[in-house]
């Protein structure tokens, strides 16, 4: 016996053919019953619709996101600056004094494993932070 396509089961299953019907081969059997099973699944509704709140949680995750990369954008500006503020430093005072530029670059230069922690300790900061927001989206 030939096996039966989508439609002829469909067919059988408007017909009122039961999957225990002696006629049919056991692979048939299985997929008229499959093919039951799915539109009596497919025939029922859900049981609840989306909360009234919906539109409003995926407004204010949107809104946290975009405010999480504006943030972002701030911290590394200041970043920026505070990297810029030290070399502005370093230019003024060498103008004005040799001397006193060549002082502050060895301060700086003595404590640069103070200044590379924090900046290190910033930047972690901030990417363990955004690890941690990305998580709860």
């Amino acid at each position: 016996m030939k096996e039966l396509d989508d439609d002829e089961l469909q067919e059988l299953l408007n017909n009122g053919l039961v999957p225990d019907n002696k006629t049919l081969s056991d692979e048939d059997k299985d997929d008229l019953l499959a093919y039951q099973n799915l539109f009596t699944a497919l025939s029922t509704e859900p049981e609840q619709g989306l909360p009234m709140s919906f539109a409003a949680n995926v407004r204010r995750k949107l809104q946290e996101q975009a405010n999480r990369k504006s943030d972002l954008r701030f911290n590394l500006l200041a970043l920026a600056i505070f990297a810029a503020g030290l070399t502005l430093a370093y230019g003024l005072l060498s103008v004005m004094s040799p001397e006193n530029g060549d002082m502050f670059l060895s301060a700086v230069i003595s404590f640069k494993w103070v200044l590379l922690v924090l900046v290190a300790g910033f930047v972690g900061y901030l990417f363990i932070d955004q690890r941690l927001v990305k998580r709860s989206y």
